[in-house]
Order: C-alpha cells, then structure tokens, then sequence
C-alpha cells in the first residue's frame, strides 16, 4: 500500500497549479522580497546560516505535506472498506 499511495503522491505533487493562483503569487512575491531584503542585511557566515535553516524548514514542509497527503490516503482507503462491508 505504501508503494502506492507514494505513486499517488508523486502524481499529486506534479499535477499542482496552485503557482498561477494570483494569491498565491502574491504572497511568494511578497516573500521573495523579505527574503531578499534579508538577505541584504546579512554577512556571509549569517547567510549560509540562513540559507541552512530555509532548507531545513522545506525538507520539514515537505516531509508535513507528505505525512497529511499520506494519512488522508489511508483515511479514504479505510472509510471506502467499511461503506462496502
């Protein structure tokens, strides 16, 4: 089961258009200007530092997204088992 609900999400993942929502692009303009503005007022060392944590606050993001995708998958699969039992 495993195998598959990580095939439906892959596919999941590629069919997303949330990116051409005008709120969505909104608010990654507005966060790619903090970001940059940040990035400014940051030295060296605190920017690699920066750049660590952005990356680790997405691996987490990714791993959430994966998790609730995953659990609401076995929430269907179950609730359609009783509705045919």
């Amino acid at each position: 089961m495993e195998k598959i609900i990580n095939k439906l999400f892959t596919d999941y993942l590629s069919e997303q258009s949330i990116a051409i929502r005008p709120d969505y692009s909104a608010l990654a303009r507005s966060a790619l200007a903090k970001e940059q503005e940040l990035r400014r007022m940051l030295n060296d060392e605190q920017t690699k530092c920066f750049e660590k944590l952005f990356e680790l606050t997405s691996e987490i993001h990714f791993l959430e997204v994966k998790d609730a995708f995953n659990e609401a998958c076995k929430l269907g699969a179950n609730a359609s088992k009783e509705l045919i039992i």
